[in-house]
């Protein structure tokens, strides 16, 4: 493979696969309390359901990123094996963590499919296309307010007598 050239990466594969629902903002700022220990002890800290729940999001988002640039880059050997091991270990900490929150990234991900789904049928363009035309209207008349010429003279240029 071309090191030099970049990769194809189509973006449909790369957009975000969930939408979060306003209902869930308010709860998503609750902390908890995190506990790990190591070899200099316990150690605790806060965070919210909210973090967590991006950072499953995120993790789950990076492993079919890995898992997608395997075959497009035509990864064998070392490099293929190393991205797929992390992206096995990255799955197991989502897993983890999402079983400690209480939450499924993948019946997130069919429930957002099949949302998105019903909405592409429903979709009003007519509507949000007259209000951006109204509002376009009103800052145009905003504009030619501000760009109107100064009825009385600048101070910097001398009066003529």
């Amino acid at each position: 493979m071309d090191e030099n050239r970049l990769p194809e990466l189509p973006q449909e594969s790369f957009r975000p696969m969930i939408v979060q629902s306003v209902q869930l903002e308010q709860f998503l700022g609750e902390e908890l309390i995190f506990c790990f220990r190591d070899l200099d002890g316990v150690h605790t800290f806060t965070t919210c359901y909210g973090d967590i729940y991006k950072t499953v999001n995120a993790l789950r988002d990076y492993v079919r990123l890995l898992e997608s640039v395997c075959d497009q880059w035509e990864l064998t050997g070392f490099h293929r094996a190393t991205y797929e091991y992390h992206a096995e270990k990255l799955r197991k900490i989502a897993d983890k963590l999402q079983a400690g929150i209480g939450y499924d990234y993948d019946k997130a991900v069919e429930r957002c499919k099949k949302k998105r789904a019903k909405k592409s049928h429903s979709s009003d363009v007519g509507e949000d296309a007259l209000l951006l035309t109204v509002r376009a209207a009103g800052k145009s008349t905003d504009n030619e307010k501000e760009a109107a010429p100064y009825e009385e003279d600048p101070p910097w240029e001398p009066e003529l007598e």
